[in-house]
């Protein structure tokens, strides 16, 4: 992958990692002639051999230009040094969900509240161009701030999202499949190029219980063990301390049958914002 001080086509200074994945490496960069400070996601070496892989990379960035929610985090450019394609993305400042997580434990309802209504208004905007995100779990909500300090949520990591109604059709049911399974709806484990958005509301119901007991309500050992509960088992249960309304909301999010789901991301936000912080 590029050093720091590696100019990447001849505008983008690299500084440092920002990040890493078992596909791809996100760097911190500034642009030389404005001066603004982005960050380059690379697909590692090994990962390029793979044209699906590829398709997938390349596929975020088409997705994720058309938004401009603020929720989401936006794409600006995208090139290829020496053969290897990178996204240019807005550099973020604070912390994903997950780490929050895992550094301070569970959420209080009201925070918890906050964060998934703000997602799911950067969602929803994806969600009316046709692009289901399919991978949503809370290392890719990401924490930020605006200028003056309030708290803001940004949707990351587009890189497997459904776009147009379909999945594009050079791609196998293996690669259909990706994704995170703690976090996937039944139907996205039996067939992922048929989900909809009621997919995303069964994933932000996964992440809504995370954020509120520091647990995954579908966990196991192995990847089949998490499909098999995920697909016959109820969740873990629910704290007994939660208001009952709120816990309600947050096991109709887990329905196996997405008609009994909240239909849209729209509808989930309305049901949470009452447990939001006040103002």
């Amino acid at each position: 992958m590029f050093a720091p001080g590696t100019v990447i086509a001849q505008k983008y200074w690299v500084e440092r990692v920002l990040g890493e994945g078992g596909m791809g490496v996100v760097m911190a960069a500034t642009h030389l002639q404005l001066g603004q400070r982005v960050a380059l996601k690379f697909l590692r070496p090994e990962a390029m051999k793979d044209a699906e892989t590829v398709e997938r990379f390349l596929r975020e960035a088409r997705a994720v230009v058309r938004l401009r929610s603020e929720h989401v985090c936006r794409v600006l450019d995208v090139g290829s040094e020496n053969g290897a394609p990178f996204i240019v993305m807005e550099h973020l400042e604070g912390h994903d969900l997950a780490t929050l997580v895992r550094q301070g434990g569970a959420m209080r309802v009201p925070l918890a509240a906050d964060h998934v209504v703000q997602a799911c208004l950067g969602l929803a905007e994806a969600h009316a161009a046709g692009i289901v995100h399919r991978d949503l779990k809370p290392s890719n909500l990401f924490l930020t701030r605006r200028p003056e300090g309030t708290a803001l949520v940004k949707v990351m990591d587009f890189g497997i999202a459904k776009a147009h109604g379909r999945m594009d059709a050079r791609l196998t049911d293996s690669a259909a499949i990706m994704g995170s399974p703690s976090y996937m709806a039944p139907e996205q484990l039996k067939s992922a190029r048929d989900v909809d958005a009621r997919a995303d509301v069964w994933s932000l119901g996964v992440v809504l219980f995370e954020l509120i007991t520091a647990r995954r309500p579908f966990d196991a050992d192995s990847i089949a063990e998490i499909a098999a509960k995920v697909t016959l088992d109820p969740p873990a249960p629910l704290p007994l301390t939660l208001p009952r309304r709120f816990a309600e909301l947050v096991l109709r999010c887990l329905e196996k049958d997405p008609a009994r789901r909240f239909p849209s991301v729209g509808a989930l936000a309305q049901a949470l914002a009452p447990y939001g912080s006040p103002g």
